[in-house]
């Protein structure tokens, strides 16, 4: 016991030099020392396991002290010592996106095949090769899922749009690659990819919206992505509201929910051959199309309104197919969400956009790996 406590000790401030380093940078190790409170010989043990890993360059010296001082050697973060895979998974093929530990993509190509575990594994050894990279500098694979996930197992528990149910990727895939493998939901992978590349940063509590076939959401809360008991935390298409009493509407495991037969790309291509078709005919300002609209902005600002209530997010962020649509209608999304509640958010539209599910995939990986830098 005594003995994984030191190791944890150990993690603990190892990362907090890292982390010291990746924000800070340049930075020195007295700099670091004075800063997080650290011995400089603790730092120093650190600093010299971090250059030796590659995790960690010395770039020069730094400027003399105001006494004239001798100058301190540099450090900076070298992001390009480890990479992360990222596969994000549909109906019609795949993503596979290489980056590197700050999440610059070096490589990505889209497979217009049906997925199955082996040319999965075949074409990610192909993109790590454009990638120009070894294979054993990846540190860790991640899979982005149109569907259920047990992202503590790793299983894949229901994708319709695969058709697959009950399959344990991790375990069937860490056999084919000999990696680490992470799982998750698309919705919650496109929230990850926004928090640490796009309208998430530095935010530790906001609220992501996907509105797509149907609609669903990720919640970040208090820094942490909030999964739920069963991993269905966020299941925003199953809101209902008191019409849906009225006209006995339910809601079944599985299928499209009441919220999302108001709220989603499949909702509004009941009234026009397309969703871009229905927009432009808003955008002329046909009477139908505007009705329609309305009403999609009304259920959307209801479902918004409510979470706001509920979770007291310091944002809202909105993707996913209708994203590119949203830009023009949040301010009266805005106006009917202060309406309803008191309680203040900013509501954004995406800014990682269609890269967000598989950049997230990525850092959530990166962030499970166990012992990257033993």
């Amino acid at each position: 016991m005594k003995s994984a406590n030191l190791d944890l000790i150990k993690k603990i401030n190892r990362d907090l030099v890292l982390d010291t380093i990746r924000t800070d940078q340049p930075i020195s190790r007295a700099s670091i020392a004075q800063k997080i409170g650290m011995s400089r010989s603790t730092v120093s043990l650190i600093v010299d396991e971090l250059i030796a890993k590659k995790f960690v360059s010395e770039t020069g010296l730094g400027s003399s002290t105001k006494e004239g001082g001798r100058r301190a050697i540099q450090l900076r973060f070298n992001p390009s010592s480890a990479y992360g895979i990222g596969i994000e998974l549909a109906d019609k093929g795949y993503l596979i996106c290489v980056s590197d530990l700050d999440g610059t993509i070096v490589t990505q190509v889209k497979y217009k095949e049906k997925p199955t575990l082996e040319r999965i594994r075949d074409h990610l050894l192909e993109t790590v090769q454009k990638a120009n990279i070894s294979l054993d500098k990846v540190i860790t694979v991640g899979f982005c899922v149109p569907g259920l996930t047990n992202s503590v197992d790793g299983i894949v528990v229901d994708a319709p749009e695969l058709e697959w149910k009950n399959v344990h990727l991790a375990g069937q895939f860490r056999k084919l690659l000999d990696k680490p493998i992470y799982v998750n939901n698309d919705v919650n992978c496109a929230a990850l990819g926004e928090r640490w590349l796009g309208a998430g940063q530095n935010i530790d509590d906001f609220i992501y919206i996907s509105i797509r076939a149907g609609i669903g959401s990720a919640i970040i809360a208090n820094g942490k992505l909030v999964q739920g008991k069963d991993f269905m935390a966020g299941e925003l298409g199953y809101f209902a509201f008191e019409e849906d009493l009225l006209y006995q509407n339910v809601n079944t495991l599985g299928s499209f929910g009441t919220f999302d037969k108001k709220v989603s790309v499949d909702a509004l291509s009941h009234y026009a051959s397309s969703v871009e078709d229905l927009f432009d005919q808003y955008k002329r300002g046909e009477i139908q199309a505007v009705r329609v609209v309305q009403r999609f902005v009304n259920h959307l600002s209801l479902g918004i309104a409510n979470m706001v209530s509920l979770l007291n997010p310091e944002k809202v962020i909105i993707g996913g197919q209708l994203g590119s649509y949203m830009e023009g209608l949040l301010p009266e999304v805005r106006q009917i969400v202060e309406r309803i509640t008191p309680i203040r958010t900013l509501i954004e539209p995406t800014q990682v956009g269609e890269n967000s599910g598989v950049l997230g995939i990525i850092a959530y990986s990166f962030e499970n790996v166990q012992d990257v830098i033993n």
